[in-house]
């Protein structure tokens, strides 16, 4: 049977081992007649993703499908055993890394780390992937992205963003926070108070809008299509601050484990993003302000 290759980040990880559900890419797979290769990562960044993809575009054939989520470019793959320890925003990195490690973290986000240069690295990433798909005359590739494309703050690159031309390379319409995992939130609610750094859904969706996905993903796919985020029906305004009392809800939209996980976290392990207890958000700060 054919194959449906997915990589990406947390909007594509796989549950965990033993959970029954049918995340939106398995769906779709299953819609489209294929079997399903997943190799995403929770937190991953874009370099990892396509070193898996440089590793299992040998295997693939003219008949196979590949489909990359594409996470945001800020993230960058610093050690190679943390594949998952990619942005200072990750709420345990302190526990992760080592003081060295940490030191060698802050020094790169302050001083190295720069909009233009990561847009240049993901230009870089689908050039590659374009001549890949031509070279080994595979299937277009399908990118859905999870953050939206364009960073604001960059300059000058006008001419060198030219993806949505590419042959091979078929750019999503919107993206995944923007288009399903913001909008279900109901106005007025902020994620991170809700979630407390810990998000109960999979792959930061509700249970229905797994199923919208799928079928957009696979129509898409079948029609050769960028996959449309901004014109399918997604479940909107459904997130709010009691929703932990909704036994219902948490059923039959939520990942249930996942409460039991958050709530231990809550009681045991909660703290502040590292980034800001680092110092770098405020030095952030201070920078756009200069």
């Amino acid at each position: 049977m054919n194959k449906l290759f997915v990589v990406g980040d947390s909007f594509s990880a796989p549950p965990k081992e033993g959970d029954p559900f049918l995340p939106w890419y398995a769906q779709a797979a299953q819609q489209l007649n294929m079997n399903c290769l997943n190799f995403s990562g929770i937190g991953v960044s874009q370099d990892w993703c396509w070193w898996k993809l440089a590793q299992q575009m040998p295997t693939l054939t003219p008949d196979d499908q590949i489909l990359i989520v594409l996470t945001h470019p800020g993230r960058f793959w610093f050690f190679d055993d943390k594949p998952q320890m990619t942005n200072p925003n990750i709420v345990n990195l302190d526990k992760e890394l080592s003081p060295h490690q940490l030191e060698a973290v802050k020094n790169y986000m302050m001083y190295i780390q720069r909009p233009p240069l990561d847009v240049q690295f993901l230009s870089h990433r689908l050039g590659w992937l374009e001549a890949q798909i031509k070279v080994n005359k595979l299937k277009p590739a399908h990118v859905l992205c999870a953050f939206p494309l364009f960073i604001p703050e960059t300059v000058g690159l006008d001419d060198h963003i030219n993806w949505t031309q590419y042959e091979n390379v078929i750019i999503s319409k919107g993206d995944l926070v923007g288009c399903v995992e913001t909008p279900e939130c109901q106005e007025g609610i902020d994620e991170y108070k809700l979630w407390m750094g810990f998000d109960c859904r999979y792959n930061h969706m509700i249970q229905s809008n797994h199923k919208v996905l799928a079928e957009e993903c696979a129509r898409a796919i079948s029609a050769g299509e960028p996959i449309n985020l901004i014109e399918p029906e997604f479940v909107t305004k459904v997130l709010h601050y009691d929703i932990f009392d909704d036994e219902e809800f948490i059923r039959t939209e939520l990942e249930p484990q996942q409460l039991v996980d958050r709530q231990h976290y809550i009681e045991n392990n909660l703290q502040k993003p590292w980034a800001e207890t680092a110092g770098i958000m405020d030095w952030w700060k201070r920078k756009k302000k200069n």
